[in-house]
């Protein structure tokens, strides 16, 4: 007799919010090949350079190949070879930091300027040795973000003005700023994507244009429909080589794309859950793309959530050592072909990798259905589980009311899943409120999953 199929996590139909009830998954995503759904493991982590420097990492930049990383007490260098230099001086605090470089060329050789800005308010230059005051006191000290378009540093500030640095300068015009006058909710963020500069402020978003005008350069563009930045750090997708919208933290605790003039929620309401949950200090966005699909990690002191671009879906992501249980990769840039990451454990950098471990620890997973309510009460059944043949030993375990209490875990190897599937011979007896089947396991083996069904075996009674 053919067995009822399990729900599971699949893609979200485009435009669509993404759908809830149907289980979840903790470090795996759901792919679709040749019409089906699969389940594949997430990336694991590999130590790309050790820094010798305490976490966290407050910001990172490339230029031209060369990773500037901002930490506690340090700011360094990391050479496409992997060279670590420390830099003389510091940015004060543990706040988060935006940095932004210009295209500055002098004889004929690409000497850009490298411009970093504490959340808290603070700017600074860094050279290739050493870090300093802004050089020009014309900016005001409390700017609170820097980006860069068509040849100016944009810097937002508190208090709803833009400063607009000269041409490829570090120069500062006193005239050269506008205010973000849709409301009076000052600024949080300067974000650049394509040629549109976003003024991010505590409930609205004004978009800007380069039009090369003096002493300002910038002209506001239509206002985004009113919703603001919650934090900022929690702004990511202006990156290079991301061909993906802007993703945010708005006002209201959902996570949002910015695209154009439009914006559209994206999180769910387990997200939203987690948001609220979230210290908002604590909150911060990265992006990263693997195997040609874009993600957006969104975490903070409440754990990690990942957003699929491509199957508009979201899963769970944490690390075997983080506490609380966050995944431990922070920010992201994409230098020399490898999307890097801060560490939250430490001061290496760190890159995806083929191997399912994150620096040597191994990565656990969870596969988790939602409940099966197809299936009619009081019916015994048994479980077959579609995976492929890996060298991994898989916990399993069920629920007969809603998650709420769990059944002893039993083990199953995946050795021979290539010849038949992972099976449990008896459920025991179906209720009203469905059936619930987990599969989670911490091995380093890669493998697909593509469903699971229930088996009826026989009625007992009525």
């Amino acid at each position: 007799m053919a067995g009822t199929a399990f729900p599971f996590p699949r893609s979200s139909t485009p435009g669509a919010r993404p759908g809830e009830g149907e289980g979840r998954y903790l470090n795996c995503h759901a792919v679709q090949e040749g019409g089906r759904t699969y389940v594949r493991r997430d990336p694991g982590l590999v130590t790309l350079s050790a820094t010798g420097k305490s976490a966290p990492l407050r910001g990172m930049l490339d230029v031209n190949g060369v990773k500037y990383a901002v930490f506690n007490g340090a700011v360094v260098t990391v050479s496409a070879g992997g060279a670590v230099t420390t830099l003389t001086g510091a940015i004060p605090g543990s706040d988060g930091v935006t940095l932004a470089r210009n295209n500055k060329v002098t004889g004929g050789v690409s000497t850009p300027d490298i411009v970093a800005v504490r959340e808290s308010g603070g700017a600074y230059l860094l050279s290739a040795s050493a870090v300093s005051a802004y050089p020009d006191a014309d900016l005001p000290a409390s700017v609170n973000s820097v980006d860069f378009l068509g040849g100016y540093f944009l810097f937002s500030l508190p208090d709803g003005r833009i400063f607009a640095s000269d041409l490829n300068s570090t120069a500062i015009n006193a005239l050269s700023f506008a205010t973000a006058e849709n409301r009076a909710d000052g600024l949080r963020r300067i974000a650049v994507s394509g040629n549109i500069a976003y003024a991010f402020g505590s409930s609205t978003i004004e978009p800007y244009v380069n039009v090369g005008t003096a002493p300002f350069p910038l002209q506001r563009a239509a206002t985004v429909p009113p919703i603001g930045i919650l934090t900022t750090m929690a702004v990511a997708g202006h990156e290079e080589a991301w061909n993906n919208p802007v993703f945010f933290v708005a006002s209201d605790r959902t996570v949002r794309t910015l695209q154009g003039y439009e914006t559209a929620t994206v999180s769910t309401a387990d997200v939203d859950r987690f948001i609220a949950a979230s210290t908002i200090a604590s909150l911060e966005l990265c992006v990263f793309v693997w195997n040609g699909r874009g993600f957006v990690a969104v975490s903070s002191d409440a754990g990690t959530w990942v957003y699929d671009v491509s199957a508009n879906a979201w899963h769970e992501k944490t690390s075997k050592l983080t506490t609380p249980a966050r995944w431990r990769a922070s920010r992201s840039i994409y230098s020399n072909g490898l999307w890097v990451f801060g560490d939250t454990l430490g001061g290496n950098l760190q890159a995806l990798t083929a191997t399912l471990s994150e620096n040597g620890q191994p990565l656990p997973w969870l596969i988790q259905s939602g409940p099966l309510k197809d299936f009619p009460a009081r019916i015994a059944c048994r479980l077959s589980a579609d995976f492929t043949e890996a060298a991994e030993q898989v916990l399993v375990s069920w629920s007969h009311d809603g998650g709420k209490t769990w059944s002893d875990e039993l083990t199953r190897s995946l050795a021979d899943a290539g010849r038949w599937p992972l099976s449990v011979a008896s459920l025991g007896l179906g209720t009203q409120h469905g059936l619930i089947v987990r599969f989670r396991g911490e091995g380093t083996a890669d493998f697909s999953f593509s469903g699971a069904t229930a088996e009826r075996l026989a009625a007992r009674g009525t």
